[in-house]
């Protein structure tokens, strides 16, 4: 039996997901190239979270607390999820519903660990059902992107933005695209990062070790069939 820091990064996932989701509803990559053409306008309108779709997929600590994040900012948020789990989103869908639950999304939000079963999950069927210009957030892992299919769709506009904190191979081989592509925000897997990183996982830790010692259930326990 072995345990996880689980919970420890939820909140700056979070919040990194809520940056993705306000980037490509307030047309960030429109927004810079204006800015580094150095033109004023024209008036456009930008996105309104009031009024924004959006799928998170995968519901575990990091979801869950994304989702919540969402639906205070006024987003009707659905959920992508094997089981039914407690979850402030409007419903939620199973996974064999993803590419039609993602033809209805504004964003998209990835909140995965990284399986054999979520290997791809973001593929290029889903990517092909998405609404034009929609946003897709990854603060899981990168494996569960089919990554050449979202090169192709953000090369193409049907993803209007990519904001990922996690990429098939790290670090990112220079070669990539996603390097140079106008409508890709990267971050160097460090979203999770916090000051209070270190005390939050040491009390953790804590807490394990006095639940093993006093031989009361631990936190976060490893499924060793599913490896996470």
């Amino acid at each position: 039996m072995f345990t996880t820091s689980a919970g420890v990064h939820a909140t700056p996932l979070a919040e990194f997901a809520v940056f993705g989701v306000l980037a490509g509803a307030k047309r960030l990559p429109w927004l810079l190239g204006m800015q580094r053409a150095k033109q004023w306008g024209p008036r456009e309108p930008l996105g309104l979270l009031g009024e924004s779709p959006v799928l998170v997929v995968g519901l575990g600590a990091i979801g869950r607390l994304t989702a919540s994040k969402l639906t205070a900012l006024g987003c009707r948020v659905v959920g992508v999820h094997r089981r039914e789990v407690e979850a402030d989103v409007e419903s939620i869908v199973p996974v064999e519903r993803f590419a039609e639950a993602a033809s209805e999304a504004d964003a998209i939000v990835l909140a995965l660990p990284g399986t054999e079963q979520t290997r791809g999950m973001l593929s290029a069927e889903v990517l092909a059902s998405v609404k034009p210009g929609a946003t897709v957030v990854n603060v899981g892992r990168g494996t569960t992107v089919d990554e050449p299919a979202l090169i192709e769709a953000l090369q193409d506009g049907r993803v209007g933005l990519a904001v990922l904190d996690v990429t098939a191979v790290e670090p990112l081989p220079e070669e990539s695209p996603l390097w140079e592509l106008p409508n890709v925000v990267l971050a160097p897997h460090t979203a999770a990062i916090s000051p209070h990183e270190p005390r939050l996982i040491a009390e953790l830790f804590a807490e394990n070790a006095r639940r093993f010692l006093e031989g009361a259930p631990l936190l976060n326990v490893v499924n060793t069939h599913e490896f996470y």
